[in-house]
């Protein structure tokens, strides 16, 4: 295959060798652009993929982060931003916690079984006052 691909370019003039080697380096260019456009979307997937993971095992995305990397994420550069909010913990698996926003599966099953609707704000803050242990901040 490479000999016939150079028997074609040998028929070629220097001018129409010059705008083949053009051709290919738009085309290098645009690969390398649609490689990089690749690679940022593959990180995000993964980034979505970890901190849907991550949630679903009902933690703490900065927790993690501070265990994987040693330090506060970038997001958090206060340390407080989440001082305000409450942190609850199962009474029967420390290790389920819940601070703020969507409420990790373990709670959802918890709520559902004691007749209580995840979707309802009023039920939600009821039942975590009732069945759910208030951590310190």
């Amino acid at each position: 295959m490479r000999s016939e691909l150079m028997k074609n370019y040998e028929e070629l003039s220097a001018e129409e060798l010059e705008a083949e080697l053009e051709e290919l380096a738009a085309k290098e260019q645009t690969l390398a652009r649609a490689l990089e456009a690749r690679r940022e979307e593959e990180k995000r997937e993964l980034g979505n993929e970890i901190k849907a993971m991550i949630k679903e095992r009902g933690h703490d995305i900065e927790e993690i982060v501070s265990l994987v990397f040693g330090r506060k994420s970038r997001s958090d550069k206060s340390g407080a931003s989440n001082a305000s909010y409450a942190r609850y913990a199962d009474p029967d698996n420390p290790n389920n916690t819940y601070l703020r926003g969507r409420l990790p599966n373990w709670l959802v099953k918890k709520m559902s079984a004691n007749g209580y609707d995840p979707g309802s704000a009023e039920q939600r803050a009821q039942f975590k006052e009732e069945h759910l242990v208030k951590l310190a901040g």
